[in-house]
């Protein structure tokens, strides 16, 4: 049997920027609320205690994945911008 895990709050967070149709800018200027930032410290915290069950190891890797997009797109939109403003 299968074991779907919700989301974690972070995609949720990212999903309803996206969502948005937002500016460049504001994709740069996203950070993730306090609430997805505690979570994750709290994640990291039993990841460090080696006290990860199953399910939250899945919620640390699903924060990681959220932050690796996250991190993809912004780097990708500077990109875009420093190709812009540089002489051809």
């Amino acid at each position: 049997m299968s074991t779907t895990h919700a989301p974690s709050t972070l995609f949720d967070e990212i999903a309803t920027l996206f969502a948005s149709a937002p500016s460049p800018q504001t994709i740069v200027d996203f950070h993730p609320s306090q609430a997805s930032v505690d979570r994750a410290s709290e994640l990291l915290e039993l990841n460090r205690q080696n006290q990860l069950t199953d399910a939250t190891r899945e919620e640390l890797n699903q924060f990681e994945q959220a932050e690796l997009l996250i991190r993809l797109v912004k780097a990708r939109i500077r990109a875009a911008e420093a190709a812009k403003k540089s002489p051809r």
